[in-house]
């Protein structure tokens, strides 16, 4: 009678520590929704686009695909499951495309996180995240650049 007490508590024990105590393993992750905007405006138009973090202290990137307003939601292992706490450096890459064609909607630096110099610091859940991507002077270039895919 006291083996099958003992075996009782151990199954309970174990039960209870798997129900509460096991989770996937990963790192913690907080919802973050946010928009990317260009000199301040909302994106607008038939872009494609994405936005990336990087870990600054190395780790899984975060990411998310843009909507036709410019808002994201973010995700680490599976789509929009948030992001761990950390500070980030930032990739953003969002181009027109029409008939064949590409136009940058904006400047080809901010498509790597070493060359973008945006950094965003993550310390829980946020719901309104706006990454701002200026056009300084040495992106005029890009900025009526057309492509032609077809070449």
């Amino acid at each position: 009678m006291r083996y099958r007490s003992t075996a009782l508590f151990l199954v309970f024990s174990l039960c209870l520590v798997f129900v509460l105590g096991c989770g996937d393993g990963r790192p913690k992750r907080y919802p973050v929704r946010g928009v990317v905007t260009v000199d301040g405006k909302p994106l607008s138009g038939e872009f494609v686009g994405s936005v990336r973090l990087i870990p600054v202290a190395g780790g899984r990137s975060v990411q998310a695909q843009l909507d036709s307003e410019g808002k994201f939601t973010l995700g680490c292992y599976d789509s929009d499951d948030g992001c761990p706490l950390g500070e980030y450096k930032v990739e953003v890459n969002v181009s027109e495309q029409k008939n064949a064609k590409m136009r940058y909607l904006v400047p080809p630096r901010y498509w790597r996180h070493d060359t973008s110099g945006l950094v965003v610091k993550i310390e829980g859940e946020k719901q309104n995240l706006t990454i701002d991507v200026p056009w300084l002077p040495q992106d005029a270039k890009y900025r009526k650049m057309v492509i032609n895919m077809n070449e």
